[in-house]
C-alpha cells in the first residue's frame, strides 16, 4: 500500500510540473499551450460559472468571456503554479459583472440540476440557493467556493485575494446566517 501512495503522489507532482510547464509556455505566447490548459479546466470553469449565474447560456458566456480575458492578460500572471486560482478569480469577477448587469427581478433558476451537497431534494436545493442568494456577496463567494465546489480555505484565499482568517470568519458568519434563513423559511412554510 505504501508504494501505491508514493506513485500517486509522484503522479500528482508530475501533473503539477506538466501544468506549470504548459503555463510557462502559454505565458511566452503559445496559443496551443493555453488551449491545452483551458481544455483541462473547462468542466471546472463551467461548474463555477453556473454556481454564480445559474443559467446554462449565461454560464457559457461567462466561461467564454473569462477565457478571452485570461488570454489577453496572461502576462499579468505572476506565479505559474497559481494559474487555476488566477483563472478562477477572473471567472468570479466576470460572473459578478454579469449579475450586476442583470435586472434585479431575475429569478433563481428552478430545477433539480442546481448544484448542492449530495442527498438533497430539489426543494431543499432551491431553499438552499435562495438562502445563499440572500447573503452579502462576499459571503456568497466563499460559501459557493467551499461547499459547492469543494475548495479549501487556502484555495479560496488565493482565488479571492482575502487572507485565510478572513475566509474562515466569512464562512462562519455565512453559515450562521444560512441557519437563521433556512429556519425562518421552514417556519414560514409550516404556517
Amino acid at each position: 500500500m505504501g508504494k501505491r501512495k508514493g506513485r500517486e503522489g509522484r503522479a500528482v507532482k508530475k501533473s503539477e510540473k506538466q501544468e506549470k510547464a504548459l503555463v510557462k509556455k502559454a505565458m511566452r505566447g503559445s496559443p496551443k499551450a493555453f488551449g491545452d490548459l483551458i481544455e483541462a479546466q473547462q468542466e471546472y470553469l463551467y461548474r463555477m460559472a453556473y454556481l454564480y449565474v445559474r443559467q446554462e447560456a449565461d454560464a457559457l458566456d461567462v466561461v467564454q468571456e473569462s477565457i478571452l480575458k485570461a488570454y489577453k492578460s496572461l502576462k499579468t500572471l505572476r506565479e505559474p503554479e497559481y494559474f487555476r486560482t488566477w483563472l478562477t478569480k477572473i471567472l468570479i469577477n466576470t460572473a459578478q459583472d454579469l449579475l450586476r448587469k442583470r435586472k434585479p427581478e431575475a429569478s433563481l433558476a428552478e430545477g433539480p440540476d442546481l448544484p448542492a451537497p449530495e442527498g438533497m431534494s430539489p426543494e431543499e436545493r432551491m431553499d438552499l440557493h435562495w438562502a445563499v442568494a440572500q447573503l452579502p456577496e462576499k459571503y456568497q463567494d466563499v460559501v459557493k467556493l467551499k461547499y459547492f465546489d469543494g475548495c479549501t480555505i487556502r484555495e479560496i484565499s488565493q482565488a479571492t485575494g482575502m487572507p485565510e482568517g478572513t475566509v474562515s470568519v466569512y464562512l462562519r458568519r455565512a453559515i450562521g446566517r444560512l441557519q437563521v434563513l433556512l429556519k425562518e423559511e421552514a417556519v414560514c412554510e409550516r404556517k
